[in-house]
């Protein structure tokens, strides 16, 4: 409607987060910057979105180079989590055995089974109390949706300094914070509090890359919470790679 332009100054181009944009997207691209190379960067395995593109075997950007002219490097080494994260969450994962952990050494993940929604607060209060205590400085409370990380925020706002992210968020502070997963993507805390890991939740097969990508938010504590049965993206991995213990037991990962 209001004709296009080109830009010929820029040389190259750098997408993150490459497995949100659609094909259409870096069609746009290329041709918004047709002078320019590009160096594109994204995980697929956080690909949340629908219309997410696969970087894996023929990506769109090769499609609009060539082959000849496109370089792929597979990055499989993981910095962010410790160990113990890393062989939990790559297990959900078709083919996430490539994935490589760093050799730094915390706590294993912990899934914390509660009867009640009154049991879950409880514990996640206790939860924060502890990770505060062994020096945690950020941590997300972390929901599937912007409707759940309300309803988490106002459960436990009277118990805990806490701070609701939304959209309109414009920064990231230390301190609690309650966030829909979708807005974790691409943040990291110390420690991550995933608020409902239930069944009733996440169960679909196309959830679990949502869930993987709430849960490896987490550097150095992971706790994953339900109200009667954990989601079977949990239930699949070898037990031997988390702890569950009931609500009001004890918490301390091995």
């Amino acid at each position: 409607m209001e004709g296009f332009q080109t830009n010929t100054v820029v040389r190259h181009v750098v997408v993150d987060e490459a497995q949100d944009f659609s094909p259409f997207q870096y069609e746009f691209i290329k041709r918004l910057f047709p002078r320019a190379r590009m160096t594109v960067l994204g995980d697929f395995n956080q690909a949340i979105f629908a219309h997410a593109t696969s970087l894996q075997e023929d990506t769109p950007v090769a499609k609009l180079y060539g082959e000849e002219e496109t370089e792929k490097i597979v990055l499989t080494r993981s910095y962010r989590s410790t160990r113990e994260i890393v062989e939990f969450t790559r297990a959900m994962l078709p083919g996430g055995e490539a994935i490589e952990p760093f050799q730094r050494d915390g706590g294993k993940p912990v899934a914390v089974q509660a009867s009640q929604p009154e049991e879950r607060i409880r514990q996640i209060v206790r939860d924060v109390a502890d990770l505060q205590a062994e020096g945690m400085g950020s941590l997300a409370i972390i929901c599937k949706t912007a409707a759940e990380s309300l309803e988490a925020y106002h459960a436990l706002k009277d118990q805990l300094d806490l701070r609701l992210v939304t959209k309109e968020t414009a920064t990231f502070e230390k301190g609690i914070q309650v966030i829909p997963a979708y807005l974790a993507k691409g943040v990291e805390f110390d420690a991550v509090l995933l608020y409902d890991a239930s069944k009733s939740v996440y169960h679909r097969e196309s959830e679990r890359k949502l869930f993987y990508t709430a849960c490896t938010r987490a550097m150095h504590r992971l706790r994953l919470y339900a109200v009667g049965e954990l989601s079977p993206f949990v239930t699949a991995v070898d037990p031997e790679l988390y702890s569950l213990v009931p609500a009001g037991g004890s918490v301390t990962a091995s």
